[in-house]
């Protein structure tokens, strides 16, 4: 049983600040990392997750995740728009920062910068002043608690598109090997798949290690994947999941379905079929994170009303997801630009769930619940 201890706001500026990834670093210390960008909501009438400001950054609490320090401490400034931070922290103390970006360029330009033909694939023209374009999975690695980063350059493997995303933490298997879930399309006209990176190099470099999930009929996109490896040693991916969101006339909003997942039980290299978890649906990713009693809490959140975020306890393995009951921890949201919770379990065993959020004033703020279980 989970009991609600309360909710509180560790950041807030007046900007535009999204997609949380709480982690511990080697030496102890809890940070909340994640995306901080312009707010345009004036500028441009509505809100927008790509920017030309945008940064990954995070927040230090130096008291066990009891509070945080105001202080923005950024990961990485390339002059692009950097997405989704996600803080992975490996057994020998590494840390490995991935995210995605954006390349933004005045518009009309784009055309004639990335071609016609990739630009009309995976390029959009935003507020009629960009043309923009992703720009590929990158990385960043510290080896000293963060006072440094090494820039890792985009990751291009042979056999995967070059412009494929991440918003999920990589799992690290006991053999020391780390894999690293992506999404996106490969073919015009198809939908977004899921695929899977490895490395056995502690990150230095990648390989392509096969195809997790995708719909030949293109009736389902797979985004979004976050990788869970249980106890037992079976490999689950978890997938946001929405019909075609490009087809004319179609509500994005209306394209969302329930959580879809994928087991491996030989460590990624197969996968079984994608199943469909009734009874559970969510708009933004799905985030499992193991607790000291065994049992796994499942969050994520919801743009509907009531909008919100909502946890699931399961057992061990994720077999009960769509008979656990839904708790939800928010619906008090004025709007449905919310979620991507990212949830960790202190030393005390408190366990804190992060996720932005709109203010009533409509500022996006990085909240956290504080929960227990009982």
């Amino acid at each position: 049983m989970l009991k609600i201890v309360k909710h509180e706001t560790i950041y807030r500026d007046e900007e535009y600040v999204a997609f949380p990834n709480l982690a511990y670093f080697p030496d102890g210390t809890v940070i909340c990392a994640f995306r901080h960008a312009k707010e345009r909501q004036k500028e441009y009438g509505r809100v927008t997750h790509v920017d030309p400001t945008a940064k990954d950054v995070y927040i230090v609490s130096k008291d066990g995740g009891q509070t945080f320090e105001k202080d923005l401490q950024i990961i990485l400034d390339d002059k692009m728009s950097e997405q989704d931070p996600c803080v992975n922290v490996l057994s020998d103390g590494r840390i490995i920062v991935t995210y995605f970006r954006w390349e933004l360029v005045p518009l009309g330009e784009g055309p004639s910068r990335w071609g016609q033909a990739d630009f009309e694939k995976h390029g959009r023209s935003l507020h009629g002043k960009y043309d923009c374009l992703t720009n590929g999975t990158a990385y960043c690695i510290s080896d000293d608690n963060g006072k440094t980063w090494r820039h890792m350059p985009v990751i291009q493997v042979p056999g995967i598109p070059a412009r494929v995303a991440v918003r999920g933490n990589m799992v690290e298997l006991p053999d020391g090997s780390l894999l690293l879930a992506y999404y996106g399309t490969q073919e015009l006209q198809e939908l977004s798949r899921v695929g899977l990176l490895r490395s056995t190099d502690r990150g230095e470099s990648w390989q392509e290690y096969g195809v997790v999930a995708f719909d030949p009929e293109c009736k389902k996109n797979y985004l979004e994947p976050n990788l869970y490896y249980t106890k037992s040693g079976r490999l689950i991916c978890l997938i946001r999941t929405q019909s075609d969101f490009s087809i004319p006339g179609v509500d994005f909003d209306d394209t969302y379905l329930n959580l879809h997942i994928v087991v491996s039980e030989d460590n990624g290299k197969t996968f079984g079929p994608v199943e469909e978890i009734p009874n559970c649906w969510g708009s933004s990713p799905f985030q499992a994170l193991r607790l000291k009693s065994g049992k796994v809490l499942l969050s994520y959140g919801y743009r509907r009303e009531p909008f919100g975020i909502r946890v699931r306890l399961c057992n061990s393995e994720l077999t009960d997801i769509a008979q656990a009951e839904e708790v939800i921890l928010r619906e008090d949201a004025p709007n449905g630009d919310l979620g991507y919770p990212h949830a960790l379990q202190l030393e005390n065993g408190e366990i804190l769930v992060s996720y932005y959020i709109s203010a009533p004033d409509g500022i996006r703020t990085i909240d956290i619940t504080r929960l227990v279980e009982e």
